[in-house]
């Protein structure tokens, strides 16, 4: 366990759900949708937000965990399972214990990404994850202008700079593949973002959503 990391990871967190709730975002939309089967954990849930989504839909077998203790009393609040944990330690569940695991922008917190997705399928059929892409044309003409891009900055706590090919290369590194993926584009464009989005997804797509099953 890398203890000064994950001591950081958790004052960021902690000042995070100090501030107030989650506002609903792309994020939380597109993966209600990717969730098929409960019941669900939600790894780095912060306050509950996906799982109040989830449950509006009729999926109310959850639980959510997460490093930050601010976050975890949140989440106890609005009515659901919440747990504190330790993400570079082996997950508290069995195998299989769920159907579902979602990871909503926890991945690039992580300097070792493989084995927390390893962990999550272990205790889960399917995985969700949800990453920013910091290879998004902005985020470049900020750098050549000598600018540090947003996402980039160290208060964002992102270690793990996530585009198309490298977010395949840890999930294919975890032993999991693809079974559906959704990508987000520039929505002030109007349809013509989500094509470009598809058609250049590591310079127009503003994040990468997919779901993921064992590579058997």
């Amino acid at each position: 366990m890398n203890t000064e990391h994950s001591y950081g990871l958790r004052q960021f967190e902690d000042a995070r759900w100090t501030s107030g709730p989650q506002q609903p975002v792309w994020r939380h939309s597109v993966a209600a949708k990717l969730v098929r089967r409960e019941p669900v954990l939600d790894i780095g849930g912060g306050d509950g937000l996906l799982l109040q989504l989830l449950a509006r839909q009729g999926m109310r077998q959850s639980t959510l965990i997460d490093i930050s203790p601010v976050a975890v009393a949140r989440a106890r609040e609005t009515g659901f399972r919440a747990l504190e944990h330790d993400f570079t330690d082996q997950l508290p569940f069995s195998d299989r214990e769920f159907a579902c695991a979602t990871l909503l922008e926890v991945l690039e917190h992580f300097y070792d990404p493989v084995s927390l997705l390893r962990e999550a399928a272990r205790v889960a059929d399917d995985i969700v994850v949800v990453v920013p892409n910091f290879h998004y044309w902005r985020d470049r003409v900020q750098m050549i202008s000598g600018r540090v891009p947003f996402q980039s900055r160290p208060r964002r706590g992102h270690v793990h700079w996530f585009n198309d090919q490298l977010l395949a290369e840890v999930i294919d590194a975890a032993g999991l593949r693809v079974d559906a993926q959704i990508v987000g584009g520039f929505t002030r464009l109007g349809p013509i973002g989500p094509w470009l989005a598809k058609v250049r997804p590591r310079l127009f797509a503003t994040t990468f959503a997919v779901r993921l099953i064992e590579n058997t």
